[in-house]
């Protein structure tokens, strides 16, 4: 079977497609999960078409006719997603968020292990979270902790931000820029891919104690030491759960 140099190109340029819509799906599973199922349901199919595109010349069966090759292979191939996300997909959809607490850690400026020094004295409290979405949708969450003592007097820390306001040397902007370049932290808000779990270690800057011990101290003693997740945009509270009060 004979392949013109013309078909060839054309297949590399319908395999760099296919290649490049995948690739960006698994990148970017929030942005891909922030869309209509009826676009998740194209983009996916664009990948699978452009594939079919790339072997076209290859197929002996359908030389020369690359009309019934797309009514018999083409559009049976992406007919299977359609019914994915738009059947399938909404029929097997759970509802709001899960989490738990998988680690407990504590890093203060006089932490000799290499992973930040900050040249402050505020202890930087970085429990590792594994939170789940069961939703359709990319959902976004902002983390907080909750500390209630023995004097039922309350504080609320937020997790540090991905993007602070203003141009100040902040202790938040400080740590942000000290963390970002590790991966395995996650910054406010959280993007929660539709039907999966992020796991990752938040921030928070415990401004109101002088050092690391007395924070572990303040978190033993607490009545109440709780995780909350809430709407970016209006507050509202999404699920809270207790952490663990062993450092």
């Amino acid at each position: 079977m004979k392949v013109s140099l013309r078909q060839v190109v054309g297949s590399i340029l319908a395999l760099f497609v296919a290649v490049v819509v995948v690739v960006a799906i698994s990148e970017n599973p929030a942005r891909f999960g922030s869309e209509s199922l009826i676009v998740r349901s194209l983009i996916l199919g664009i990948a699978i078409i452009a594939a079919l595109v790339a072997v076209y010349p290859f197929n002996p069966l359908f030389k020369g006719r690359p009309g019934p090759y797309g009514a018999v292979v083409c559009l049976p191939a992406v007919v299977p997603v359609f019914i994915y996300y738009l059947f399938f997909l909404p029929s097997q959809a759970g509802e709001g968020l899960s989490a738990e607490q998988l680690q407990n850690q504590l890093i203060t400026d006089s932490s000799s292990n290499g992973i930040i020094e900050v040249g402050f004295s505020y202890p930087i409290y970085t429990p590792t979270l594994s939170i789940s979405n069961h939703e359709l949708f990319t959902r976004q969450v902002n983390v907080f902790l909750r500390m209630l003592d023995a004097s039922d007097e309350t504080s609320l820390y937020r997790a540090v931000r991905s993007h602070i306001p203003g141009a100040s040397l902040s202790v938040e902007a400080t740590v942000r820029g000290m963390l970002s370049r590790n991966a395995e932290y996650e910054f406010n808000p959280i993007d929660l891919p539709p039907g999966r779990s992020v796991v990752g270690k938040v921030v928070f800057v415990i401004s109101n104690l002088e050092d690391g011990a007395s924070f572990t101290e303040a978190l033993s003693r607490a009545k109440q030491v709780q995780i909350e997740l809430r709407e970016p945009e209006t507050g509202g509270l999404l699920l809270m759960f207790p952490v663990e009060r062993t450092l």
